[in-house]
């Protein structure tokens, strides 16, 4: 189900629904008062993101913003709960000075929220090993070198890495049922590729790849079909590997189109958050919610 804006803005009208609502995944489920242990219930203290035991002999008090990406924050809640909102309903992701524009924050303020609920995002949400039918494919994201400034290129000759270095490698493997693993890999060679499938892929599936020579030895441990692009094979009746492109291609347009430009260090967050969102992508409410139970 769709979750439209209206409806988000009738679930979470202010500060203190959130604050409600982070308590009830934080504590809901405790049994009695942590200090008293009698089965009790806490009242909300006015002014202040606190809860206070009922009773009068205990009083002890329960925080639900603590610990979590909200804690110390004076942004409100209700600001949090949208930017998780927008960037959970908007295919291409959010930019950082989006954001910035539409709560009139500053923009370190904008960037680091984006980045905390990208932290989140984290791993997808997949358990287990892949299976059945898994497309295997890897691309590199980055400007091209003649593109960038003289002292970024020279920087990077200086270390020995070849005016191609400041390119991130990524690799996806993805089940065609939709489930999906990515991850950031230093170059794409088979002693790189090989064990991260390994890994990930349960002994016997059927694994699909392009002509890459970095896949070559798979069918030791799976039924390994290539699709070599380069003799203009893109289709070999139901092996090919355009499910996994197609994730690429969105990332591409999320990083280009949305973001214009990230950094290595933080490309990873980036690629987690395309990933959960391709898991999720028909979940629509239930990919809001999901975040807000990892925050707690």
């Amino acid at each position: 189900m769709k979750y439209t804006i209206n409806k988000f803005r009738k679930d979470y009208p202010n500060d203190d629904v959130c604050l409600d609502m982070i308590f009830k995944l934080r504590f809901a489920k405790m049994p009695c008062c942590p200090q008293c242990s009698q089965q009790t219930t806490f009242k909300r203290i006015v002014g202040r993101r606190c809860y206070q035991c009922s009773d009068k002999d205990c009083q002890y008090q329960l925080y639900p913003t603590a610990g979590t990406v909200f804690e110390k924050t004076k942004t409100s809640l209700v600001d949090w709960f949208y930017v998780i909102y927008l960037m959970t309903s908007t295919r291409n992701g959010v930019s950082g000075k989006e954001i910035q524009r539409q709560l009139g924050v500053t923009y370190k303020c904008a960037w680091r929220m984006g980045h905390q609920i990208r932290l989140l995002m984290a791993n997808g949400g997949l358990e287990g090993m892949l299976s059945g039918v898994v497309e295997v494919d890897e691309t590199y994201i980055g400007g091209k070198a003649q593109n960038k400034h003289k002292k970024v290129r020279e920087a990077v000759n200086q270390n020995g890495k070849g005016v191609n270095s400041p390119k991130v490698a990524v690799m996806a493997m993805l089940e065609r049922d939709g489930n999906i693993r990515t991850q950031i890999i230093p170059k794409a060679t088979g002693a790189v590729l090989k064990p991260i499938i390994n890994d990930n892929v349960k002994g016997g599936s059927v694994v699909i790849t392009d002509g890459h020579r970095g896949y070559k030895g798979l069918d030791t441990s799976f039924e390994h079909s290539v699709v070599n692009h380069e003799q203009d094979e893109y289709v070999i009746g139901k092996m090919h590997t355009n499910t996994v492109e197609g994730y690429f291609s969105h990332l591409k347009r999320t990083i280009k189109g949305t973001h214009i430009h990230v950094s290595r260090k933080h490309m990873k967050k980036y690629v987690d958050e395309c990933t959960f969102k391709y898991i999720h992508r028909s979940k629509g409410q239930e990919m809001f919610h999901t975040i807000l139970s990892r925050v707690v």
